[in-house]
C-alpha cells in the first residue's frame, strides 16, 4: 500500500507519494527573483536553509496562482535538496494499494513530455496523475533551478 498527498494546481488533481514530501507551509516572507522562469515565484528562508518556490499550475499550464500568499507550499525533495511547490490547496493523503496505480509510460505523448508522471490513480473522482518530483522540470529548466538553488547565502 502506497501513501499519496493528493492536491489541486490549475484546478487539476495530482498526487505525490508521501515519501516525496516533508511538510506543508505557508508562502510567506519569500524573496522575489528577477530573470527567472516564470513559475519561479522567489526564494524562502525556512529553518535556516534557502528554497526555490515554484508555481506548479504556472509550470503546468502558464497560469500563475493569483493570489500567491494564499497558496499551500509542499516541501518536496528534488535532486538533492527541497524545493517549495506552490498549490491551489491540499486535499487528503490517501492509501491507494499498488495494483490501483497504473504505471505511465515514460515517452512523448502528442509532442508533450510526461516524463515527470510516474503512475496515474484510477480514483472515484477521475483519474488522478502522480507527479516524480525528481523530474518535474527538463534539462534546460532544471539547469536553472539547480545554479539557484546553488547559491550560497551569507549572513550579515
Amino acid at each position: 500500500m502506497a501513501q499519496h498527498l493528493i492536491f489541486k494546481a490549475g484546478q487539476q488533481s495530482f498526487g505525490l507519494p508521501i515519501t516525496e514530501t516533508d511538510k506543508i507551509i505557508a508562502l510567506e516572507n519569500y524573496t522575489p527573483i528577477p530573470d527567472v522562469s516564470s513559475y519561479i515565484v522567489g526564494v524562502q528562508e525556512i529553518d535556516g536553509e534557502v528554497y526555490a518556490m515554484i508555481d506548479l499550475a504556472d509550470r503546468f499550464y502558464s497560469e500563475a496562482h493569483p493570489q500567491p500568499e494564499t497558496a499551500d507550499v509542499i516541501m518536496v525533495n528534488w535532486k538533492e535538496t527541497r524545493i517549495g511547490l506552490l498549490v491551489d490547496e491540499v486535499q487528503s493523503v490517501q492509501a491507494y494499494q499498488t495494483e490501483d496505480l497504473m504505471e505511465a509510460d515514460e515517452e512523448k505523448v502528442d509532442g508533450l513530455s510526461t516524463s515527470y508522471i510516474s503512475a496515474f490513480i484510477q480514483s472515484a473522482d477521475g483519474v488522478i496523475p502522480i507527479l516524480d518530483s525528481h523530474r518535474l522540470f527538463a534539462e534546460d529548466k532544471a539547469e536553472e533551478m539547480r545554479k539557484l538553488v546553488d547559491i550560497q547565502k551569507v549572513k550579515v
